[in-house]
């Protein structure tokens, strides 16, 4: 039998896509049926995990009920209740109490009312970035980063018109694409082939409203609106996309991967890419992939057991089988928001013209900014910019035994790709993009950009080898010698914390 309760509820700032008005966390014990599972109980982690640890944690809402009962209540509306004895709940901000906090320090001063703002922005706090821009131009109608977030805002709530042409010729750029149907979002045409309806919810949980096709478009929309904000607030102006862009939804892995083994057989392990020649990204359900099949049976299994727990009115068993299809469901979202996040973000610097889609953009420049933007699989996702907790491992692991090739020079010339001849070595490539990207969005956005813009106007014709990599590095920052910067930037690395680092911090 499982080991159940070892349960710590904790009352931290964190926030997701949609955000919260609380933000408890659960950490649960799995127990032995953990390890069968442990392919998924990656969707939760534990404040302070081990490599055999079973425990996942999970963010939501908590109250305490008259009989010492907690109900906890995850963000996608699922409910388990815990007894009390159970639990440990510790008080923080959330997100919105943060961001308020943030706000009323900055007083009247407009730059630092814009810089919570941008933290708010980064929190998926939406309502509360446009109240703050409002309140810098009260303050300053001639404040440049609000001024261009008011121009952009307009734009970006109008629906782009539609166009009859340009959907024939999406159809006909995707090999499946005559059997499959075209939904639409303000900026986005959605080629996809998954169920009309919405997914019917299991006994006692909140039915969806809306099906997969209009749930991944909203994702992208959030996405969208998020990128553009974020560069627009810090006086940095993108292109606005004149035209819908155009993204395929395949509701089985299987066809997705044919798709991507027809284009590049480099994508047959994929889960997800864009496709700068024909400007088109690709997705599958991420319920239909291997992982998830090889699921299915122990989740038929469980459904049984639960049923005779219901009967025996066995609490523990009926709990433990909520928390599990509740950690299957939650991972599904989380690879869903990773790989959506990741690869949306490619697109939208190729059609906005930060990375144009004519120049062959450096490995490190493209992957650190999706890196950067997307959100980490493992949970507790802060929104843009959080921490990645696999990113941060690959990053130190390579910085602490070698710093020859994790210097700033070697990424930054992108040899750190290049000389990757491994899959450790390319995910080591990812960590290093992702944290000098990190650490430069942070601290030195106006350089980082110009670097963008330089490469952006490279001829197509012409190859960036390392030489010219640096010559465009060194000209951003103004000086060839890169000893302190490199030191600044392993500095900053030796201090971020992941939001799970945070939440441990405050639990203690």
């Amino acid at each position: 039998m499982p080991r159940y309760g070892i349960a710590a509820v904790l009352i931290c700032f964190a926030g997701s896509l949609v955000e919260c008005a609380r933000a408890d966390y659960i950490v649960y014990d799995l127990g032995n049926l953990g390890s069968a599972i442990s392919g998924v109980a990656q969707g939760g982690r534990a404040l302070d995990r081990k490599d055999d640890d079973t425990r996942i944690t999970l963010p939501g809402t908590v109250v305490v009920q008259p009989g010492r009962i907690v109900s906890y209540t995850h963000p996608n509306g699922s409910k388990v209740n815990f007894a009390l004895d159970e639990v440990k709940i510790i008080k923080a901000r959330t997100a919105r109490e943060e961001f308020n906090r943030r706000l009323s320090q900055a007083g009247k001063d407009p730059d630092k009312i814009m810089q919570a703002a941008v933290w708010g922005l980064k929190k998926a706090l939406l309502p509360e970035f446009y109240r703050a821009v409002d309140k810098v131009l009260e303050i300053d109608p001639s404040h440049q980063g609000a001024q261009l977030v008011e121009q952009v805002k307009k734009k970006i709530k109008e629906p782009l018109p539609d166009d009859p042409d340009a959907e024939k010729t999406f159809k006909s750029l995707v090999k499946q694409g005559t059997g499959m149907r075209v939904e639409k979002s303000k900026h986005f045409m959605l080629l996809t082939d998954t169920p009309l309806k919405p997914e019917k919810a299991a006994k006692g949980e909140k039915q969806k409203t809306k099906n997969r096709a209009a749930e991944r478009l909203d994702l992208l929309e959030q996405v969208y609106e998020s990128f553009v904000l974020l560069f627009h607030a810090q006086d940095i102006s993108l292109d606005i996309p004149s035209e819908r862009m155009m993204v395929v939804l395949f509701e089985k892995y299987e066809d997705f991967r044919d798709c991507a083994k027809s284009l590049s057989p480099a994508l047959a392990s994929a889960s997800g890419f864009w496709d700068p020649i024909t400007n088109i990204s690709y997705f599958f359900d991420y319920g239909s992939s291997a992982r998830f099949e090889m699921l299915k049976p122990i989740m038929t299994e469980m459904k049984k057991i639960e049923a005779d727990a219901q009967k025996a009115r066995d609490p523990e068993m009926i709990r433990f089988n909520k928390v599990l299809r509740l950690l299957v469901e939650v991972e599904k979202q989380n690879s869903d928001i990773t790989v959506v996040s990741h690869e949306c973000c490619h697109q939208m610097a190729g059609n906005t013209g930060l990375l144009p889609r004519h120049v062959d953009i450096p490995k490190w420049v493209h992957e650190g900014l999706a890196t950067y933007f997307e959100a980490p699989a493992s949970g507790g996702w802060a929104g843009i910019g959080a921490v990645s907790t696999e990113r941060l491992v690959f990053y130190r692991i390579l910085a602490e035994r070698d710093e020859q090739h994790s210097n700033l020079d070697f990424v930054a010339s992108d040899q750190i790709f290049d000389k990757a001849i491994s899959k450790s070595g390319i995910l080591f490539g990812y960590a290093h993009a992702w944290g000098l990207t990190h650490f430069l969005f942070e601290k030195h956005l106006k350089e980082l950009v110009t670097i963008y813009r330089v490469i952006g106007q490279m001829p197509p014709d012409v190859q960036l080898n390392p030489d010219i990599l640096m010559k465009i590095f060194h000209r951003a920052f103004g000086t060839t010698d890169t000893k302190a910067l490199n030191e600044e930037w392993r500095s900053y690395m030796r201090t971020i914390k992941t939001d799970l680092e945070l939440l441990g911090e405050a639990s203690k």
